[in-house]
């Protein structure tokens, strides 16, 4: 919720699609961005990649 400023509904929805699919996209904009919110995920200990 914090690092792309997302709902409680929203961020429960992204946790289900990562724990039934593996993955989710949360966030997609410029690449910055998506590099800070990245490391935002990291810091609590999730994985992620930024793709172009």
């Amino acid at each position: 919720m914090k690092a792309i400023r997302c709902s409680l509904s929203q961020a429960r929805k992204f946790s289900m699609e990562v724990h039934t699919q593996g993955s989710a996209v949360v966030y997609s904009g410029h690449k910055e961005r998506c590099e800070a919110v990245a490391m935002v995920l990291e810091d609590i200990g999730l994985i992620t990649k930024v793709s172009e």
